[in-house]
């Protein structure tokens, strides 16, 4: 069978280029990012605000994963605004446009981060983001739920948690690092349930690796991806280490 025609936009960001190597052995892989990825031939410079450019990205594509956007905070109007909110519309109609079947969308778990941590939280429980870079998150799942509905455009919203590499100091040191981990190669299995899993009309999951404790559900990305996390915090660094006073060392 021919394979899927992928496009990834945010290639060369910090959750991208992890994807860029596998996603180019699984898929017919085109990139999108505003500089140039390492090795790929079909890779395609563009900014959010280019709409003409996302268009033609978008041509002949099935799936879309977007991660492209502002990371984390920084000045509303001045960059959360151009990439977060302006340049997500252009993506979402430049898909819907080209006739992208589906948009897998690199959300956060942000968007929940303000619930109180004495309980797993789960994607039936209301939003409440920590940040404003958060609150573009939500507005982002909004706008998937939209074009799903409006325009019968197939939409995966990953709630990304702590994207972390294996050797990060923070899975050592920091407790609620170890709560939301989601590691390189579950990132990648992930995002390929969230590509190839069948009869997907609105999804919306958490994205994490197996923590220390059940902060955010991963019941959800089971049952609506079959997605089963294969990297385990504890195993990887041992339990955290508290000190005299409590506090993680």
């Amino acid at each position: 069978m021919p394979k899927l025609k992928v496009l990834l936009t945010g290639a060369g960001g910090r959750v991208g280029r992890h994807l860029v190597g596998p996603f180019q052995e699984q898929y017919d892989l085109r990139t999108l990012d505003r500089r140039r990825v390492p090795g790929d031939p079909n890779a395609v410079l563009a900014d959010l605000q280019d709409f003409p450019a996302l268009k033609a990205a978008m041509k002949d594509i099935d799936v879309a994963v977007h991660l492209a956007a502002t990371p984390d905070e920084a000045p509303f109007v001045e960059n959360l605004v151009p990439n977060n909110v302006v340049g997500l519309y252009n993506v979402f109609q430049a898909a819907l446009e080209a006739k992208v079947r589906r948009i897998v969308f690199a959300s956060t778990c942000q968007t929940v981060l303000g619930q109180p941590w004495d309980h797993t939280i789960s994607i039936a429980d209301p939003v409440r983001p920590c940040s404003m870079y958060g609150a573009t998150k939500v507005f982002g799942e909004a706008l998937g739920r939209f074009y799903h509905e409006r325009h019968k455009m197939q939409f995966v919203g990953i709630r990304i948690g702590a994207f972390q590499a294996y050797d990060s100091p923070h899975l050592l040191k920091s407790s609620g690092t170890r709560a939301l981990w989601l590691s390189p190669r579950d990132a990648v299995s992930l995002f390929r349930r969230a590509i190839e899993k069948e009869n997907v009309g609105y999804a919306l999951v958490f994205g994490t690796s197996i923590t220390e404790w059940e902060l955010l559900s991963r019941k959800e990305a089971k049952e609506l991806l079959d997605y089963e996390p294969q990297d385990d915090v504890v195993k990887l660094c041992g339990p955290v280490r508290k000190g005299k006073n409590g506090r993680t060392q």
